[in-house]
């Protein structure tokens, strides 16, 4: 990966943290000066946040950036929830605009994910009051879903590309985080590993949005397709 890739994720996920650890801040100010443990262990649960990563299937140094919601409940240590994420893809390129040619980050696709998750406190950290949830809970996650692939073709100022061939597929889920627990509000970061059975891509080249032609692709021989994604996200507990 490319040092302004690194340099892009990264500075995506400051964001991402940025976003939710606001969120922490205005949902429960005083918890900020006198922390205590929640006081809810069981109870119907929302979550929303950002996501930010790489996803498998399309071209090289794609940036999948966007937003998660979640509903379940949670029973104890173990939380279910039906989770729906959405991304923009991004890819750099160069750009033809007024004043000259610019590289620049434009949007190749988008990307759906529904997904089925169970989620674990392994491990809790911290003061308790009630001796339930901890203020620091490490956590591990698994699910399956189905994910929904859509790439853009070229707009008329940008260069000619390869755009994948949009898809559907099942795939498994697999992550780790730590939870921050404010009261009844909880700040989940952690990663998000998904695998999917190879499927041999597919592509066409694109000279803009109405001219494309099919073109071969060498197969990587690989049994599973792998992408990874960092979460930044607020759960509330009812």
């Amino acid at each position: 990966m490319s040092n302004y890739r690194r340099f892009h994720v990264v500075s995506s996920a400051i964001v991402c943290l940025a976003f939710t650890g606001a969120g922490v801040a205005w949902a429960d100010p005083a918890d900020l000066y006198v922390p205590v443990a929640p006081r809810a262990d069981d109870g119907a649960t929302v979550r929303v946040g950002t996501a930010v990563g790489f996803i498998y299937g399309g071209p090289s140094n794609v940036l999948a950036l966007g937003g998660t919601a979640a509903i379940g409940q949670r029973f104890g240590r173990l939380g279910i929830e039906a989770e729906y994420t959405i991304l923009s893809l991004l890819g750099h390129e160069t750009v033809v605009t007024d004043i000259g040619s610019e590289d620049t980050d434009v949007s190749i696709g988008h990307a759906q994910r529904l997904n089925a998750m169970a989620r674990f406190d392994l491990i809790r950290f911290g003061p308790r009051v009630d001796k339930t949830r901890s203020l620091i809970t490490f956590y591990v996650e698994g699910g399956a879903g189905v994910a929904y692939d859509h790439w853009s073709k070229s707009s008329f100022n940008e260069d000619q590309r390869l755009v994948p061939v949009d898809s559907k597929r099942a795939e498994g889920q697999a992550g780790f985080g730590l939870m921050i627990f404010p009261h009844r509000v909880a700040w989940l970061i952690g990663w998000r590993l998904a695998v999917s059975p190879h499927q041999p891509m597919q592509m066409v080249e694109c000279r803009s949005t109405t001219i494309c032609s099919q073109v071969p692709m060498m197969d990587s021989g690989g049994v599973v397709d792998d992408s990874m994604l960092f979460q930044s996200s607020l759960e509330f507990t009812f």
